[in-house]
This record gives structure tokens, sequence and C-alpha cells, in this order.
């Protein structure tokens, strides 16, 4: 959809897509991190360094349609592979869950994370709630300590009635981040900033539509 500091990230999976962070070469897990959960599937892959902890998130992108234009989501990681939580669209006072499941971890040079879940995404102009399935792998860890990850599967969009691929790139250095992204139906940009316990963003919905998002964990 973490305590942040120049120490490696814990886990690996997204987030998100939500997610959404990483992992190096070795096989050690980091965080795949979507820049703080800006659209729905990518939130997934962003897992919280502590085994318990809430995320909170905001985002504004004020060219999209009302129901996308403010998004606010508070979610728990309920156990270690297990969150849930809620999206809320203030402007049209819809509310949705979100809920995901870290099948299994990433492993070794080769075998990915595997997430399974349901969120309400933004594709286009239109929402809808989408059940997914992704893997996410880190790939390399540079010397200079960058770190290049891949994820992809696919979401079914209930208000389509079809299932899509979806998948990105996430690349972290630091406190720094980007992502882009293919929700299905669009692709996506984000650069993110980590501030300790806070992530700030800028968006590119649509590769078109600007936008920030903030993140604070607790």
């Amino acid at each position: 959809m973490s305590a942040r500091s120049k120490k490696p990230r814990k886990k690996a999976t997204s987030s998100s897509s939500q997610g959404s962070s990483a992992s190096s070469s070795s096989g050690s897990e980091e965080e795949i991190e979507p820049s703080a959960h800006e659209w729905g599937l990518s939130s997934i892959l962003t897992w919280p360094e502590e085994t318990h902890g809430f995320l909170f998130t905001s985002r504004w992108i004020p060219e999209k349609p009302d129901h996308g234009k403010w998004y606010l989501n508070v979610n728990y990681q309920l156990l270690d592979n297990v969150r849930v939580g809620m999206d809320y669209r203030p402007l049209t006072n819809d509310a949705s869950i979100l809920a995901n499941w870290r099948v299994f971890s990433e492993k070794g040079k080769w075998r990915p994370a595997l997430i399974v879940g349901t969120s309400n995404d933004d594709f286009g102009g239109f929402n809808s709630q989408s059940y997914y399935a992704t893997f996410a792998k880190a790939l390399h860890t540079t010397k200079g300590g960058t770190t290049f990850s891949l994820y992809g599967g696919a979401t079914h969009i209930v208000e389509l009635e079809e299932t899509r691929p979806v998948g990105g790139l996430h690349v972290r250095h630091e406190q720094w981040s980007a992502l882009f992204m293919y929700s299905g139906i669009q692709e996506h940009f984000s650069l993110s900033h980590d501030i300790g316990h806070h992530t700030i963003s800028f968006v590119l919905f649509d590769l078109e539509l600007p936008g920030v998002s903030y993140s604070r964990r607790f």
C-alpha cells in the first residue's frame, strides 16, 4: 500500500501495490514499495518492518474524477503474512475492504514471493473491486546499494468481468524509490522519499495525471 532509515528492509513481496518491497540478489528480503498505496493493487507489495502495525495513507490527484481524486486507506498487519484494511473515498462516500495474504516469501535466487488478495482499485474513469495473485522478486542489488525488483501476475476486475495481467518494476536506493507499473488497464509512475516512519510520493496516474501521496506507519 516500516521504520524508515538507511538499514536494509526486512520483508519483501511488494507496496504496493499497492504494491508493495524488495530483496537483494542473495535472496534476502526487502520491500518492493509501490509508493505507499497510491493504487490499490500495488499496495499489496508494501509490508511493514514491524511484525504488527498500522499503515495510514492519503492520496490526492486533483484531475481525476471525484471517486479517485481523494483516497484514504488504513490497514493493519494482522499476522506476519496477513494484512486487512479499509479504503475510503470521501468525495463519493465509498468504502471498501482490502485484504491480502502472502502465501510464501521469496527465497534464494529463484523463488519469488506470492501474494493473493482483494482491493478496490482505480481503473481509468472508474473504480472496481478486484481479486489478484502476484509474484514479486528482487533481482539485483548493485555495489552502490540500488535494488531492482519485479512483480507480475493477474487481477480480476469485477466491473469489467475480465482478468487482466499486471506487473511493475521497482527501484530503491536508500530513502528513495521509484515504481513503474501496469495496472491491467493503464501505466503509472511514482517517485517516493522516506523520512522516518513517513513516506511522501509524487504520483503520475496513467502517466498523465499528477498527484501526491502521504503515508505514516505506526
